[in-house]
């Protein structure tokens, strides 16, 4: 196989093994609202050509995408607290982020070839600290009953993503549940909330024993105390039961949870107290910021950031990567700072130099990785990537 040449976007070093880094940084997004806008005909556009809007994420340097799973999301809860003219539920009438729905984009996912974290909600709807509604098809049922559905639940989901060969990288126990998750059941006493998480991790380590369990708070109310407890009464339900949980994942969005320095001090205080990865796995804003800071923390403790639905959210005063232009969705000038991120963000250096391909010599390829380390099967039709030759040289290579 041998080398074609293209623009050198840069020289810099790699690990002498070649991405050593056990997880490589994760550059991620939610995007569960594409297949309903899809299926209204929304179309998505970069540089003007209409595409996949998974290969534009892909190719700006995206590794990850979350996708979120509601119970039953044509179900309307009989209690719940209407805005004005809009309620929570039904969520969807046509059962998008469902399980039909999302293991068909699931698929769209691997077959994009970046991980997918799947986020359990436990509800028919939204989930967030303001409410947690119980699913509609779990009412009756008394609190031991609850757990062991969690478990079961959870368990057989999952066993449908795996045979249908999409499953989860990781999964999240619960959306924002810095009040508990299934309310009533799952509020106000923080050793029944970690019997229902307990189940849920149990669930998914059934399923799939090396799936990654994060869980999912936000950037208020001290994130770094809350986990605290939640570890305790893991521990307390079973020996061990806080070590399955890889990552810790919190919300921001400066509204609601402060200025860039807050987020600072709680990353600070959870990778100074805790030894446990950290994500950022919902912001819509202070894009590169969010970043930098998360990747600031030690290698150990770091996992990655997941931009929350970029193709539309505006709200909160967020600052999505698409504009409404053309009738269509089109990437805005924002989107490049992921593809510059993706090069910034690139395991430490060491022995092992990217240079610059001289003059027109021609030499053998022996493997592909993507920008953010993940060995490809081959040679990528466009975007930016790495090759390595025999001779042990990498380039970066912008295609």
């Amino acid at each position: 196989m041998k080398s074609k040449l293209f623009l050198l976007l840069t020289v810099l070093s790699f690990p002498a093994t070649i991405f050593a880094q056990e997880e490589p940084y994760a550059l991620g997004a939610d995007i569960s609202w594409i297949p309903q806008r899809e299926s209204e005909n929304v179309r998505y556009a970069h540089n003007g050509q209409v595409k996949d809007p998974l290969a534009i994420f892909e190719e700006h340097g995206f590794n990850y995408i979350r996708l979120r799973l509601f119970v039953d999301p044509t179900a309307t809860v009989p209690d719940q607290v209407c805005d004005g003219n809009w309620c929570p539920s039904p969520y969807s009438t046509w059962g998008y982020c469902g399980l039909e729905s999302t293991i068909a984009m699931a698929k769209r996912v691997k077959a994009s070839g970046m991980k997918l974290l799947l986020d359990f909600h436990y509800s028919d709807t939204w989930a967030d600290p303001g409410k947690q509604y119980k699913p509609v098809s779990w009412y009756g049922l008394d609190f031991a009953q609850l757990t062991e559905k969690v478990r079961t639940y959870t368990k057989e989901t999952l066993e449908k993503f795996k045979e249908n060969g999409v499953l989860p990288d990781m999964v999240q126990i619960g959306n924002e549940v810095i009040n508990g998750m299934i309310h009533p059941d799952g509020s106000g006493n923080t050793a029944n909330f970690a019997r229902l998480v307990n189940a849920g991790i149990k669930g998914a380590k059934e399923a799939a024993p090396d799936i990654k369990i994060m869980m999912h708070t936000t950037s208020e109310r001290n994130p770094n105390s809350w986990f605290t407890t939640l570890k305790r009464n893991l521990n307390q339900i079973e020996a061990g039961a806080a070590d399955k949980i890889d990552v810790i994942g919190l919300s921001y969005y400066p509204r609601w949870h402060g200025d860039l320095a807050t987020l600072e001090g709680i990353l600070k205080a959870i990778s100074s107290n805790h030894d446990i990865k950290i994500a950022v796995v919902e912001y819509a804003d202070k894009h590169r910021e969010v970043n930098d800071l998360v990747f600031a923390l030690p290698p150990d403790k770091r996992f990655g950031t997941f931009v929350w639905e970029p193709e539309e959210f505006s709200g909160d005063n967020s600052l999505p990567l698409f504009d409404w232009r053309n009738n269509r969705r089109e990437t805005n000038g924002r989107i490049a700072l992921y593809s510059q991120m993706a090069l910034d963000f690139f395991p430490e250096s060491s022995s092992s130099p990217v240079v610059e391909n001289s003059g027109n010599a021609v030499r053998n390829i022996v493997a592909y990785y993507s920008i953010i380390g993940q060995k490809l099967s081959q040679e990528p039709e466009s975007g930016i990537y790495i090759v390595v030759y025999e001779d042990g040289t990498k380039e970066k290579i912008v295609k």
